[in-house]
């Protein structure tokens, strides 16, 4: 069977998901105190979450749809690729947090994906994994039915970040709800949604190609309503910045898949225009889960580095909304490129697996050096 076709497209979002992930760090770590501003704008960068479920469903159904798969062979790939820099990175950020070493908390951070903020996208990820088999079984059996499984995502993930929003008594399932961060089940709409995306890949993208300006039309709606629901939360039920922008508000349900929708037909638009800046955009795709695991640490720096120079208390006396405008501009983009360069370095190291979670990236031997090799290793092999 011949190799799968690249989905270029696929890297754009990446690219353009990781970007939403580290702006809602920068601006969650915001050195001001939150504001309307802060909260109309995380509003929107909360969705990088949701987008990566649908992104990592949608290309696991692809690379392994229409063809038998050997599902231990898939599973011990998968796991070796996350649980190794699971483990290296929440020793590495156990310490950066500083404090005396301790145990209990160690073995703690470690089960519930708490060393740092991000981590426990690596332990969903486990979870997808595990239960991958099934939910393949699943759409498979349900072939004819995929219209009504795809209502019924939407509204289980309503449901479900209603209630945990507006903390609804669930019985033995509160401890869930408290605490949904790092368990599958919180997710599962998205994952089968994703998945269900991968399986009509070719209708699903042949539909966006011909309805590009809907796809993004409905984008700019659902984001406009994101805000202002964001808006009408803390102006007219009084919740703070950070509760009215929380990842499970709602309304977030809707603006995930908007997004999510138009970062495909830009990716299909690039891909129709030739692929301008192919080689950078590939790069930043291949080190993105290197991306994903070190910014957090390239941004505890950064804040760092603000404090000793006076920037974090000069944010104090100047409008909020400017800081925010040269944390999106500024510390953003610039975290962007460090956590990528850093990537893309130790890509090429020993500590690929275990730091940026991709086997060593070689160096391309060249066509010479290639010739002389072949020589070599021929029988006979000499001039």
């Amino acid at each position: 069977m011949s190799a799968r076709e690249h989905l270029h497209y696929v890297d754009l979002i990446r690219v353009l998901t990781i970007g939403l992930v580290i702006g809602m760090h920068v601006l969650a770590l915001a050195p001001v105190p939150p504001s309307v501003e802060t909260g109309a704008l995380i509003i929107v960068f909360h969705v990088s979450r949701e987008v990566f479920f649908l992104l990592t469903a949608f290309v696991l159904t692809y690379s392994t749809g229409r063809r038998k798969t050997r599902w231990p062979s898939f599973w011990r790939k998968r796991y070796l690729f996350v649980v190794v820099p699971y483990l290296t990175w929440t020793v590495l950020y156990f310490f950066a947090n500083g404090g005396p070493f301790d145990g209990g908390t160690f073995l703690r951070e470690l089960l519930t994906g708490t060393a740092r903020y991000h981590l426990y996208f690596l332990l969903v990820s486990m979870q997808i994994y595990l239960v991958f088999p099934l939910i393949s079984m699943l759409l498979r059996r349900t072939g004819r039915y995929h219209g009504v499984l795809l209502a019924g995502c939407a509204a289980f993930q309503l449901l479900f970040t209603l209630a945990v929003q507006y903390d609804w008594g669930a019985g033995i399932l509160s401890g869930w709800l408290h605490f949904p961060d790092a368990l599958l089940p919180s997710y599962l709409g998205y994952i089968l949604a994703g998945a269900i995306a991968g399986q009509h890949r070719e209708r699903l993208v042949a539909w966006t190609r011909a309805h590009t300006r809907v796809v993004f039309a409905g984008c700019v709606a659902a984001v406009t309503l994101g805000v202002v629901v964001c808006l009408g939360q803390m102006f007219v039920l009084g919740q703070p910045p950070l509760a009215a922008s929380m990842v499970w508000q709602p309304v977030i349900v809707v603006e995930s898949v908007a997004i999510a929708w138009a970062f495909l037909a830009l990716g299909l638009r690039w891909q129709e225009r030739g692929l301008p800046g192919r080689r950078l955009v590939l790069s930043t795709s291949d080190a993105s889960f290197g991306i994903y695991l070190i910014h957090p640490l390239v941004l505890q720096f950064a804040l760092l580095a603000a404090a000793a120079l006076g920037l974090v208390g000069y944010a104090q006396t100047v409008p909020v909304a400017l800081v925010l405008l040269a944390l999106v501009t500024g510390l953003m983009p610039l975290a962007y490129l460090v956590s990528g360069l850093v990537s893309v370095a130790l890509r090429r190291t020993p500590a690929s697996l275990a730091l940026t979670g991709r086997a060593r990236r070689r160096r391309p031997v060249p066509a010479q050096r290639r010739e002389d090799l072949a020589l070599a290793i021929s029988p006979g092999g000499t001039r």
